[in-house]
């Protein structure tokens, strides 16, 4: 008999869109049929706030704008026991005629409750937010540009107690190729921003390589991870926001090749909708004897693009 989840990528997704859509100006509640009416948030830039309706107020704020939300590395696990989910929102809007911008990490995580799959709780860390940050009266901003000193409040996500995959270890919620291998480079970004290392270095064959500038050629796993790691270090307010633009795959195979764009924050659409990428990515995958796909060859290349780059 085979494995299931408690909930289904979809619902997930809906759950993550429904929290977007509150920044968007969209939504007048958070949907009953997705969230607990006890439903708990922990934001940095609002506090803590518990039940549903409070917890759409809390985001909402009283002196919100309208903004362009793109979610992007998205991940979706579950077993027959709970599911979770998180996402990078990225935002911009102008406030009072000027520009803003922020990053920020998303985790929900639902269990069973009366028979149904609900969110029960909310987790928003914003890494960072530009420009006219000063115009968001009730908002308390991130530290960022610099360390850590004592008085700074915790973080409200941290990747070992929140991250999908620590949370679900053994994931049977349904997933296509092309998801499983989007997964690998989020898991990779993930575990560059969030300082979690024991993620970066699951992201990599043993014989991985990689063409990253300023780092230059980088050529095995341990090279890979020690490297990374000692580049974030003095950026810990950093997020990697992708989406794929082209996934190459014949079924059956364990070999792929994933274009992936990076999206930066103010300038991540053109005026006819399509996406605008900063830079993007030419990946190559291998799966692993169990099933789950690493990345094996990697290389970054700056400049903006909207179509899927030539090789």
């Amino acid at each position: 008999m085979p494995r299931t989840s408690i909930a289904t990528r979809d619902q997930l997704l809906r759950a993550i869109d429904s929290v977007a859509a509150i920044f968007k100006g969209e939504a007048q509640d958070l949907p009953a049929g997705l969230f607990a009416d006890e439903l708990q948030l922990s934001t940095s830039h609002r506090g803590t706030h518990q039940g549903r309706r409070e917890v759409h107020l809390a985001l909402r704020g009283s002196l919100l704008p309208t903004f362009e939300i793109e979610v992007t590395n998205t991940i979706t696990l579950g077993d027959a026991h709970q599911a979770s989910a998180s996402a990078y929102l990225v935002g911009s809007a102008v406030n009072n005629g000027q520009p803003m911008q922020f990053v920020g990490v998303l985790v929900l995580h639902l269990a069973a409750i009366d028979g149904s799959a609900l969110v029960t709780e909310l987790r928003l860390q914003l890494n960072s937010v530009e420009g006219a940050a000063g115009t968001l009266a009730d908002w308390t901003l991130p530290v960022a540009y610099r360390q850590w000193k004592p008085g700074d409040a915790p973080a409200v996500v941290s990747s070992e107690l929140d991250a999908p995959w620590h949370r679900i270890p053994d994931n049977t919620l349904m997933l296509s190729d092309e998801e499983q291998m989007a997964h690998a480079w989020f898991r990779y970004a993930w575990g560059l921003d969030q300082a979690d290392h024991g993620l970066l270095a699951r992201s990599f064959t043993q014989d991985a390589r990689a063409v990253l500038p300023p780092m230059g050629t980088l050529k095995g796993r341990r090279m890979l991870v020690t490297t990374l790691k000692a580049f974030r270090m003095p950026w810990p307010w950093m997020l990697h926001a992708g989406t794929p633009i082209e996934i190459e795959h014949t079924p059956g195979s364990a070999h792929a090749r994933m274009v992936l764009g990076r999206l930066i924050p103010g300038r991540m659409r053109l005026e006819d909708g399509r996406r605008l990428y900063g830079a993007h990515y030419q990946l190559e995958l291998v799966q692993s004897a169990d099933g789950d796909w690493l990345l094996h060859d990697m290389d970054y290349h700056e400049g903006w693009v909207t179509e899927t780059p030539a090789p």
